[in-house]
C-alpha cells in the first residue's frame, strides 16, 4: 500500500475516470458535441485541473503529480474525442500549474 501512496493512486483514478472514462461515456451516449466541449472540456475539466493543482500543493505532494491528469486526458482525448481537443491537454497542463503557483504564493504571503 505505501506503494501506492507514494505514486498517487488517487490522482490516477481520477485521471482515468475523467480522462479516459467519461469522454468515453460521453461519445458513447452522443452527447452534442457542444454539450461536450462546453460542458466536459471547459467547465468540468478546466475546474478539476484547478483542484487537482491546490490539492497537490496543499497536501505537500511531488509537483510531476500535476502531469497526471493532462497526460491521461491526451490518451483518453486520442481514442474518443475530436482532434481539435488534443490541445487542451496543454491547457490543463498550465492551468494545474498556475492554480498550484497561485496557492503557493498565496500562502507564502499570509
Amino acid at each position: 500500500m505505501a506503494f501506492l501512496e507514494r505514486i498517487g493512486w488517487r490522482y490516477w483514478l481520477v485521471a482515468i475516470v475523467m480522462g479516459v472514462a467519461l469522454p468515453a461515456l460521453a461519445t458513447g451516449i452522443g452527447i452534442s458535441p457542444v454539450m461536450r466541449f462546453g460542458g466536459l472540456l471547459v467547465i468540468i475539466n478546466g475546474c478539476l485541473a484547478i483542484v487537482l493543482g491546490r490539492l497537490i500543493y496543499r497536501k505537500t505532494q511531488p509537483g510531476w503529480w500535476l502531469l497526471i491528469w493532462p497526460l491521461i486526458y491526451l490518451a483518453g482525448s486520442l481514442w474518443f474525442l475530436p482532434r481539435y481537443t488534443w490541445y487542451f491537454a496543454i491547457v490543463y497542463l498550465c492551468i494545474s500549474y498556475l492554480a498550484y503557483g497561485l496557492t503557493q504564493a498565496k500562502t507564502e504571503s499570509k
